[in-house]
């Protein structure tokens, strides 16, 4: 039970992030820049920002509830969803229902802003915590693992922070026509909507690349492997060769594999699974604000991850 003169929730501005990042050490001994926590939760390119819920005890933060508005459309509307982010709570505070607290002063916030849901990709412990405030299941992600037999030297940059050496091999900037490939499939399904601006939003607080090859592009982060958040292929058999091309230039850089991680129904799926067998990812979970809202007619991508 949360009594009121104890705890003061309020929604989070500017001068909540030293608290956000306090509380990011102290949960989970995790070091954090002030400057990656604002821009991550910096979306005025949207014309919405700051949609979390922080709590206090007296003048000590003691939990958080982070959420980031997303816009995704389809061939007729555009919409704006929420994604479940960071959660965190000091060990002395928890079990006092602070976090379900949180969680629905955070909702209010999303309603007041014509969000149409929240969504998140499950671990084990938010699978938990939202079955308290009735989320309901969507499907499950698939996970696909192409390896790339080489020394594994990105392991080590990744370990020294050395990660923009890749600058030197890979573009940041998307083209045009690299954004209208990768936008083409799905229209009758809400995505989300990518731009450059919101390519601009994620390199703010991850290095983010855009690869093109033959017909085939792929947006990809480089921590240790390459994580591709987002492709388009014009056919599975220029997937195919794209993948070689790309194992190739991974042998000499140093990487070891290539993770996807796409929605069971999306084209990318049926594509990668001409090249090796998915394995179970991510539960989406989801809570709808508006009835009118489906989760089949969405299509989930990797770059849809908070930390992607």
């Amino acid at each position: 039970m949360i009594y009121k003169e104890i705890y003061r929730l309020k929604r989070v501005d500017n001068n909540d992030f030293p608290a956000i990042k306090e509380l990011f050490w102290k949960v989970f001994k995790k070091k954090v820049s002030l400057q990656y926590l604002q821009n991550k939760y910096n979306t005025s390119y949207l014309g919405i920002n700051y949609i979390c819920s922080i709590a206090y005890c007296d003048k000590i933060p003691v939990a958080f509830y982070g959420a980031i508005p997303q816009k995704f459309k389809n061939n007729e509307r555009e919409i704006y969803i929420a994604h479940s982010s960071d959660t965190s709570t000091l060990p002395n505070h928890q079990r006092k229902g602070l976090q379900n607290a949180l969680a629905k002063f955070a909702y209010e916030i999303m309603k007041e802003n014509d969000i149409k849901c929240i969504c998140g990709f499950h671990s084990e412990n938010s699978y938990r915590s939202t079955k308290k405030l009735g989320w309901k299941e969507h499907e499950r992600m698939q996970r696909f693992h192409v390896k790339v037999p080489t020394f594994p030297l990105a392991k080590v940059l990744n370990k020294f922070r050395w990660n923009n050496f890749y600058d030197l091999f890979f573009k940041k900037k998307f083209s045009q026509d690299a954004i209208d490939k990768l936008t083409s499939e799905h229209k009758e399904k809400y995505r989300m909507k990518f731009t450059n601006d919101f390519v601009a939003y994620k390199n703010s607080f991850k290095s983010h690349y855009c690869i093109e090859i033959d017909d085939c592009v792929f947006w990809v982060k480089i921590q240790a492997i390459i994580h591709v958040g987002l492709f388009y292929a014009p056919s599975a058999e220029a997937l195919q060769k794209a993948i070689k091309k790309l194992q190739r230039k991974a042998f000499f850089l140093g990487i070891t594999e290539f993770l996807f991680q796409v929605d069971a129904t999306s084209t990318m799926a049926k594509q990668l699974q001409t090249i090796v067998q998915p394995k179970e990812s991510w539960l989406v979970g989801f809570l709808d604000f508006d009835p009118e809202i489906d989760l089949k007619d969405f299509i989930f991508t990797y770059s849809d991850l908070d930390t992607f």
